[in-house]
């Protein structure tokens, strides 16, 4: 059975005094039907099934990797995440300003934005655990975690929407949108069918997930973060898949490295023609996994390479923070003491030894409130986004490819 094709339906529209008069004189739009999924069946292509298995096995090798060294690695393909996948709604941070909001410091807007996506994204994959990602209240309080002090939007967080929305074209109406999701009233049906869909254990995991992500975004349930949540369900159901059990997959950097590509193959699901996109997710974990894979190798030479950049006595305050800080990334003054089990005097002393060594740097030149970072932990971050960029050919399968030269995304040869 194919996978059926979005229908739609008019709906009127009452205009505003806002806007053009293009706007003002807008009354009537065509909402998007999403079909009913949760007793849809898919059967992979012979080619997206061996893909489906080689993303599977490089997805086990990460996580037992990440069992290894469970604490630093998560915590950092986390931020890896939340960075990209907000990077992708342009929403923009440095892995300084990320750190220094962590910590509770002052930061900058993006930062704190996205140090809510990683709380959002650490909410639904921990309701993965007992329940469904997928249900009413694990999406609920993902969204209110995200949204819950965005200036606009914050009396809306945590709830399905209750207005129309739509994505591109005017801001005013729905005029010239590229979509425009159902209308609100249906909204909790289509997230109860999405739920029961994802309940099912009969579809390999990350087609699934593909699947319930571009699904997802086809009913926009929120007037706002729909994509940052979204992308963070396709981690939470491998996670309730049991295909990952330590780690976080950086799916969101290899999205962000093709954002127009991303997006074209999530509208060309609501042709019908689903088979893309599983294809092209099953290719982004393949590559994230195998460059996390590279991180995860690096991260765990650091200490060696941190304590032949600043030796000192065994048991001593320097040496013990050079063992927490795979662990423990962000350092005060404060954190130091207490890990070391020393005075506050005696963690500045071993700090500024780790300054000089360069091994910590600072990230916040204020006389109050200061902090310090592993260098080598952020700078590997940006290294994993960095080299998930520069190879775009992997995230190509001749299906996908093909597609993307008749959109103009992908030059013929």
């Amino acid at each position: 059975m194919a996978w059926p094709a979005h229908r739609s339906t008019p709906q009127s529209w009452s205009s505003t005094a806002r806007g053009p008069r293009e706007d003002r004189m807008f009354t009537q739009f065509e909402a998007s039907l999403p079909p009913k999924i949760a007793g849809l069946e898919w059967i992979a292509p012979a080619d997206s099934a061996g893909l489906l298995e080689r993303a599977a096995v490089e997805l086990a090798r990460l996580d037992v990797v990440a069992g290894q060294i469970l604490s630093p690695l998560s915590s950092f393909l986390l931020r890896n995440e939340a960075q990209s996948s907000s990077k992708i709604e342009r929403v923009f941070t440095s892995q300084d300003e990320l750190a220094k909001a962590a910590l509770g410091l002052k930061s900058s807007a993006g930062a704190t934005e996205t140090l809510a996506a990683a709380e959002a994204i650490e909410d639904l994959i921990a309701s993965s655990s007992t329940g469904n990602p997928a249900s009413a209240p694990a999406l609920n309080s993902a969204h209110h975690r995200l949204m819950r002090h965005d200036l606009l939007d914050a009396k809306h967080a945590g709830a399905w929407r209750t207005m129309q929305n739509w994505i591109g074209g005017s801001d005013h109406s729905p005029r010239g949108a590229v979509h425009v999701p159902p209308p609100a009233e249906d909204v909790a049906d289509y997230m109860a069918d999405l739920e029961a869909f994802v309940a099912r254990s009969d579809l390999p995991a990350l087609a699934q997930a593909a699947l319930a992500h571009a699904q997802f975004e086809s009913i926009h349930p929120y007037t706002d973060g729909n994509g940052r949540i979204g992308r963070a369900l396709i981690n939470a159901i491998l996670r309730k898949r049991g295909i990952t059990v330590s780690t976080i997959v950086p799916v969101a950097s290899a999205f962000a490295a093709k954002r127009e590509w991303y997006f074209a193959l999530v509208n060309e699901y609501r042709t019908g023609d689903v088979d893309l996109f599983v294809d092209f997710l099953a290719a982004s974990a393949l590559l994230a996994a195998s460059e996390a894979l590279v991180s995860a190798d690096r991260l765990r030479q650091l200490p060696e390479v941190w304590t032949a950049a600043a030796p000192s006595r065994a048991g001593s305050a320097a040496s013990t923070l050079v063992g927490s800080l795979l662990a423990h990334p962000l350092v005060t003054a404060e954190s130091a003491a207490r890990i070391a089990g020393v005075s506050d005097l005696a963690a500045r002393t071993a700090i500024s030894t780790l300054e000089r060594a360069g091994v910590l740097r600072s990230i916040s030149d204020r006389k109050r409130d200061r902090a310090w970072a592993a260098g080598d932990v952020l700078d590997e971050a940006e290294s994993l986004v960095g080299r998930i960029a520069e190879q775009p050919q992997r995230l190509l399968t001749p299906r996908v490819e093909t597609f993307l030269k008749t959109q103009g995304l992908l030059a013929t040869s």
